[in-house]
């Protein structure tokens, strides 16, 4: 079975890392209500993001689609890199599809909503994968991520 390092054993390897940059082409938003969960967490509003081909920047990562889970995370978890992947992780199981977790503050939360709807086509995430030299290794942590949105009024 193999091992999936945390963020702070990828930090003690010192490991080089590839950008790999896709854009967002269609979006899921869900919840699921359960009465039997404790109060407060009735509720777990989730966005899914979906891309196409992506590529990394020296090619070492190529994938045909993406999947990228929206979670929303305490700004303390990002800020003081909290847990085994506090800025997200990839998970590239299926040799074709990756699967992505990114974890944001509630803010940018929020104001991703009314993009969605509106404009999806001007998103674009950007995601640092760590080197890794385990090629049995499937999940890694996230070194960096950008979420980008840009809008051109000309045209």
């Amino acid at each position: 079975m193999a091992h999936h390092p945390s963020l702070e054993e990828v930090l003690e390897e010192r490991s080089d890392y590839e950008w790999l940059e896709t854009n967002i082409t269609g979006f899921l938003l869900s919840d699921a209500a359960d009465s039997e969960n404790e109060k407060g967490n009735i509720s777990s509003p989730s966005i899914s993001l979906f891309s196409s081909q992506s590529n990394s920047e020296y090619g070492t990562f190529s994938y045909k689609k993406s999947t990228i889970k929206i979670e929303e995370a305490e700004e303390n978890t990002l800020q003081n890199l909290e847990g085994k992947s506090p800025l997200g992780s990839i998970n590239f199981y299926d040799a074709d599809q990756t699967f992505i977790v990114l974890p944001i503050s509630k803010k940018l939360y929020i104001s991703l909503l009314p993009l969605l709807s509106n404009d999806i086509d001007n998103l674009c995430i950007r995601i640092a994968i760590p080197m890794w030299a385990n090629p049995e290794t499937k999940c890694l942590p996230l070194l960096k991520y950008q979420i980008t949105y840009k809008q051109d009024n000309e045209k």
